[in-house]
C-alpha cells in the first residue's frame, strides 16, 4: 500500500514537471496570464434508484434510492502564465434508502431481509490547490490541467431517524485530479474534473444510544476512475 502512494505521489509530480517541461514551446498557447484572479463553483450531483439502475438489480427484491451532492466555492490566483494556485471549501450531503431486499447468500438457503433502513449524512472540508494548464488551441478556448489538491474534511452520518446513532469522521487526503476546461469568452470558463487517485487518511468514531461505541483509523490510497468524482465547475476571471 505504501508502493502504491508513492507511485501515486510520483505520478502528480511528474504530470505537474511535464507541463513545467512543455510550456516555453507552448507560450502562444496560454489559458492564464501572471496576476489573474479567479472565482467560482464546483458542484456535483448524483441521483441513483433501484428502479432505473441496472446494477441494483442485481440484489433480488431491491427497493432502494439514493442521492448525493456537493457545493465547492473557490478562489484562486495565477502566480505565473498557466499556474493557479487557489483555496476550496466544500459542502456535501449523502442520503440513502432501502424500503425492502431480500440477499442471498452462496445460494443455499442463507437469506435474509432489510426494509426500512436509511441513512444521511453531511459534511464540509477546505482545500488548498495547484492547477497547471495547457492550452490545446492559439485562441485559447480550449485546454487541459492537471490538479494536485490537499482537503481536510469533517462528516457526520446518522442512521434512521435516531438523533443517538450515528458516526463521524475526520479526514486528511491528497488528491489528483485531471481536467478539461473550455472559455467562451475570457472572462468566464467552464470545466469538468475527474478523481483519477488519493492518497487519505481518515478517522472515524461511532456512537450506538447516544454511547461512545468504538472508533477505528484506516489508511487509502486508490489509482482509479471515480465516477463519484466528477466536478462540473464555472469560474469567473478577472
Amino acid at each position: 500500500m505504501r508502493k502504491l502512494a508513492s507511485i501515486i505521489v510520483l505520478f502528480a509530480v511528474l504530470v505537474q514537471g511535464l507541463s513545467a517541461q512543455t510550456k516555453p514551446a507552448l507560450s502562444k498557447y496560454d489559458l492564464i496570464p501572471k496576476g489573474e484572479k479567479l472565482a467560482g463553483v464546483q458542484f456535483a450531483y448524483l441521483n441513483l434508484n433501484s428502479a432505473n439502475s441496472e446494477y441494483m438489480l442485481l440484489v433480488n427484491g431491491l427497493d432502494a434510492k439514493a442521492s448525493l451532492g456537493t457545493v465547492a466555492p473557490m478562489l484562486a490566483f495565477a502566480y505565473a502564465p498557466n499556474r493557479v494556485l487557489g483555496i476550496r471549501g466544500g459542502y456535501s450531503f449523502a442520503n440513502g434508502q432501502i424500503d425492502g431486499t431480500t440477499l442471498s447468500l452462496l445460494n443455499d438457503g442463507l437469506d435474509f431481509e432489510l426494509s426500512d433502513v436509511s441513512a444521511s449524512m453531511k459534511s464540509s472540508s477546505v482545500s488548498v490547490f495547484h492547477r497547471s494548464y495547457l492550452g490545446l488551441d492559439e485562441n485559447g478556448i480550449m485546454g487541459l490541467y492537471a490538479e494536485i489538491a490537499a482537503t481536510y474534511g469533517m462528516s457526520k452520518t446518522s442512521f434512521g431517524a435516531s438523533v443517538e446513532d450515528y458516526s463521524t469522521n475526520r479526514k486528511v487526503k491528497l488528491s489528483f485530479s485531471p481536467g478539461v476546461v473550455f472559455f467562451p469568452n475570457q472572462y468566464f470558463s467552464t470545466h469538468v474534473g475527474l478523481s483519477l487517485a488519493s492518497v487519505g487518511y481518515d478517522t472515524a468514531s461511532f456512537v450506538k444510544d447516544g454511547v461512545a461505541n468504538g472508533s477505528k483509523s484506516s489508511f487509502k490510497a486508490q489509482a482509479s476512475l471515480d465516477l463519484l468524482g466528477i466536478d462540473l465547475g464555472i469560474v469567473v476571471h478577472f
